[in-house]
């Protein structure tokens, strides 16, 4: 990493590259751990999920990365279902850090991604647990968005302009043809 927030800046058009914390698996093992000993019949596979999840967790943070672009944010993650995301910036409506109890206990925060039409926990684009330094991740994430919506804006405002010049530059013209059949 070559900076101490965790965030790292590589070539190619990727602007910073999220890293993610090691103890995704920790919590991964309370988490299922705890459902199979909620469903009492899953009590007997606790033994096989524990050694499962030594294999498991280490493929699934090798497949895990987001990285923020000038005008995207890809996300990927899975071991058996994979799944890619690229997230234009200009829909992305809030990104939400979250944690629960064992998030904490484990020092751990999650991003949730809403996008435009997209909304509540169902409705993310995407869902990062570990993210390291989630907090500024987030704020490079929002602090780019802002500069792809300031452009495009621009040259909004900019095509605004230039096509309420040609109507007042024909309207001047049509006075003028107006003045001249009058005095004609």
């Amino acid at each position: 990493m070559s900076q101490q927030d965790g965030l790292s800046n590589a070539g190619d058009g990727v602007l910073l590259e999220a890293q993610f914390d090691q103890r995704i698996s920790g919590h991964g093992r309370m988490v299922v751990s705890l459902i199979l000993l909620v469903t009492v019949v899953g009590i007997l596979l606790i033994p096989f999920w524990l050694l499962f999840s030594l294999w498991y967790y280490p493929e699934y943070l090798r497949r895990l990365s987001a990285r923020l672009t000038s005008h995207t944010l890809e996300v990927q993650k899975g071991v058996f279902f994979r799944s890619e995301a690229t997230i234009p910036l200009n829909r992305i409506t809030d990104l939400c850090l979250h944690d629960g109890p064992i998030m904490r206990y484990y020092k751990l925060r999650g991003m949730r991604v809403e996008t435009a039409g997209m909304s509540g926990d169902s409705g993310s684009e995407g869902d990062l647990v570990g993210v390291v330094n989630a907090s500024e991740f987030r704020d490079a994430v929002l602090s780019q968005r802002q500069k792809v919506l300031g452009a495009e804006d621009t040259a909004e405002s900019s095509t605004a302009f230039k096509g309420t010049a040609e109507i007042l530059s024909e309207i001047r013209d049509i006075l003028a043809r107006i003045e001249g059949q009058g005095r004609g």
